[in-house]
């Protein structure tokens, strides 16, 4: 079966991710499924903290800030010990960035002179509220390193070229971007396509009876998430 242009259009980057994305939404919408839906709108819209987040889309940072360190010696712009004041486990959520802008967004970020700059602020009740005698944390950020952003994209790529090959295994003519006909007429198919995709998008994190939860730090209410 010959491979359709959208598939082509993705793997040769012919056309913006959100052109593909946008094709893909219209084509997807015939499966009514909204746990897909919403990540195609999230890719395309941007993400919200109380969103089903992909594993792809939270990465561990690195806590950057201002702090004494026993009423004594100040530093700024230096990687925050966190191991002094919290367990490896509370350290390992709270470096946890969920990345929630568009792709579009993203990609301009990459391309831009301070794609360096790219962090989640940790507010200040937070910073006082772990900061000890010993260490005393005045501000602080968790960096994203350029390069986890190249991952992301990367990654959504990836995750559409698997999708656009799952729909091509399944249904005819996606280029007229209308499957309902097709979906129509075998349910069973359906739902087994619905299954593939989610757990390409969710890499096997969607299981049934969880009610799709995807784990989340808790420090993440701290930045206007649910607790």
């Amino acid at each position: 079966m010959a491979k359709s242009q959208l598939l082509k259009d993705t793997v040769s980057e012919q056309s913006s991710f959100e052109n593909i994305l946008l094709r893909l939404k219209v084509i997807l919408s015939n499966l009514d499924n909204e746990l897909i839906m919403s990540w195609i709108e999230g890719e395309l819209t941007g993400y919200k903290l109380d969103d089903k987040l992909p594993d792809y889309r939270v990465v561990t940072g690195i806590p950057m800030g201002k702090f004494i360190v026993n009423g004594s010696f100040e530093y700024t712009d230096s990687q925050v010990p966190l191991g002094q004041v919290l367990e490896p486990d509370m350290i390992k959520d709270l470096v946890r960035i969920p990345i929630l802008d568009t792709i579009k967004t993203l990609e301009e970020i990459l391309s831009g002179e301070n794609k360096e700059d790219y962090c989640l602020v940790v507010p200040t009740e937070l910073c006082h509220g772990i900061s000890t005698q010993e260490l005393q944390i005045l501000a602080m950020k968790i960096k994203c390193p350029s390069n986890f952003i190249s991952k992301v994209i990367s990654n959504v790529k990836s995750k559409l070229v698997d999708v656009i090959m799952e729909l091509e295994k399944q249904y005819e003519n996606l280029d007229e971007l209308d499957i309902k006909s097709q979906v129509e007429e075998d349910k069973h198919k359906k739902e087994k396509v619905i299954f593939n995709i989610e757990n390409i998008i969710f890499d096997g994190s969607i299981k049934m009876g969880n009610n799709n939860k995807i784990k989340r730090s808790k420090f993440w209410s701290f930045f206007g998430g649910e607790k």
